[in-house]
């Protein structure tokens, strides 16, 4: 990225380095919930900006002919936390769906980068990709027609997201050059591929982990006949060239990966190899607790960080300060040379932003500040789907616990509705409520299998 930025986007780069840094400290802000006052004068103060950035360039902010500069990279910075802001304040929100995509948009860019650069997946491991992108692709095109916010507001994200479905067409095409008649030996060598990524995501392994892996991949090589695979009638099928290009790869992977716990390892490469782990394990313990502690904004600590290593990739400098086109997506060390083990840090990159993706796609439809009433709500609703699963009678006393957890709930709300620490009524109030009711009606049904002989009234929250 081009680091120079033109004199007359100076201004604009200094307002959005204010708004960033203002941003942030709202993002780190723990005294109470986010708020969507806290957030949509920073949002209006940035679009101000991005009209006259717009103008500047001629209406249109980014293009593949413009290389990019630190104004871009700000304002990424800015739409990023925004997203994640208004994921935290509630995913349904109409006003901001499109402001809330913007961080999915380009944790997909950065997975399908890595995909790209690696060659040829299932089809299946893109559905999810895939999926997310044809329910924003819903959003833009609903908002653009609704006029919900300004064309020069919407042009970044529908930049990245035509980005992304070049780069997904591009993966589908090299898919389907093979033919189904070497799917199967196809996907075996893909196994081992997911199997040598596994191993490079962990903290420790040693050359025996890489070994069979290397075994199969020579009875694989010795199926070839001339050179080439044939299929069961001992024709050559097309997609010979993605399997032979695939089949190289991995050998060139499973050195690579072998080289890289080494003691020839390079120190630089270690020294980025230890802060992706140390992400990992961030990542992973977030799985675990999301649930009841993740704020959305917490998340672009990790995109951040990890956002600063790709740049590492993309700093193609030998050592005399001259560009080197041979070093483009590659790490190098302080000599401007690119070592073996690359691949290492290449797959632990794609295993954090893939652990981002999933964290983004499990946020609650809810606002920050109903998310604990909606955590329990659905913890409830989970244990009771599994009693009533199991069929067998509950007694009075076997269900008094969850009847107590759903009257607790219910006594939070006033006139119907559940506000947060300022008075304000945050956004989920239906889901809730709906939730609360369908708890409920499972509660009673329990209570009618338990005590079909008796006459006992049906529950509700007034009985409780």
């Amino acid at each position: 990225m081009n680091q120079k930025v033109p004199k007359e986007e100076q201004v604009i780069l200094e307002n959005l380095i204010n708004v960033r840094a203002r941003l942030s400290a709202v993002k780190r802000d723990r005294s109470s919930y986010l708020k969507l006052d806290d957030i949509m004068p920073l949002r209006l103060e940035t679009e101000e900006q991005m009209k006259k950035l717009s103008e500047i360039r001629g209406g249109r902010l980014l293009d593949e002919s413009r290389e990019l500069n630190r104004t871009d990279d700000v304002l990424d910075e800015i739409l990023q936390i925004l997203s994640l802001c208004f994921l935290s304040l509630g995913r349904y929100v109409s006003i901001q769906l499109v402001s809330s995509v913007y961080s999915q948009v380009i944790t997909i860019k950065h997975i399908f980068d890595r995909l790209n650069e690696v060659g040829v997946y299932e089809e299946e491991y893109l559905h999810p990709y895939k999926a997310k992108l044809d329910e924003i692709e819903k959003i833009l095109i609903q908002d653009t027609k609704n006029d919900i916010v300004p064309e020069y507001a919407i042009q970044v994200l529908r930049y990245k997201f035509i980005q992304c479905g070049k780069i997904y067409e591009n993966l589908l095409n090299t898919i389907r050059e093979v033919d189904d008649e070497l799917i199967p030996i196809r996907d075996r060598m893909l196994r081992i591929r997911r199997n040598l990524s596994s191993i490079c995501c962990k903290k420790e392994y040693t050359p025996d982990d890489i070994k069979p892996l290397q075994d199969e991949l020579h009875e694989i090589d010795d199926l070839r006949v001339d050179g080439k695979f044939l299929g069961p009638d001992e024709t050559t099928p097309p997609g010979q060239g993605v399997l032979i290009s695939l089949l190289e790869q991995l050998y060139y992977l499973s050195h690579d990966v072998i080289f890289a716990c080494s003691e020839d390892f390079s120190p630089a490469l270690q020294s980025i190899r230890e802060r992706l782990l140390e992400i990992k394990g961030h990542l992973e313990r977030l799985e675990l607790t999301h649930k009841w502690t993740l704020r959305q904004t917490d998340l672009f600590t990790y995109q951040h960080q990890l956002y600063d290593i790709v740049k590492l990739k993309y700093n193609y400098m030998n050592y005399d300060e001259q560009e080197n086109p041979e070093l483009f997506g590659k790490f190098v060390n302080d000599q401007g040379v690119a070592p073996e083990g690359q691949c290492v840090l290449d797959f632990l990159l794609h295993k954090c932003y893939r652990m981002i993706f999933e964290l983004l796609n499990e946020s609650t439809p809810v606002s920050e500040a109903l998310t604990p009433v909606y955590n329990q709500l659905t913890s409830v609703r989970q244990c009771l789907s599994v009693v009533k699963k199991m069929g067998a009678p509950c007694s009075a006393e076997e269900l008094y616990p969850y009847q107590m957890k759903l009257s607790s709930i219910d006594d939070l709300r006033k006139d119907g509705k559940f506000y947060d620490d300022r008075g304000n009524i945050p956004e989920g109030q239906g889901l809730c409520v709906d939730i609360l009711e369908e708890c409920y009606s499972i509660l009673n049904s329990l209570r009618d299998e338990s005590e079909s002989n008796a006459s006992t009234p049906k529950l509700s929250p007034v009985d409780l």
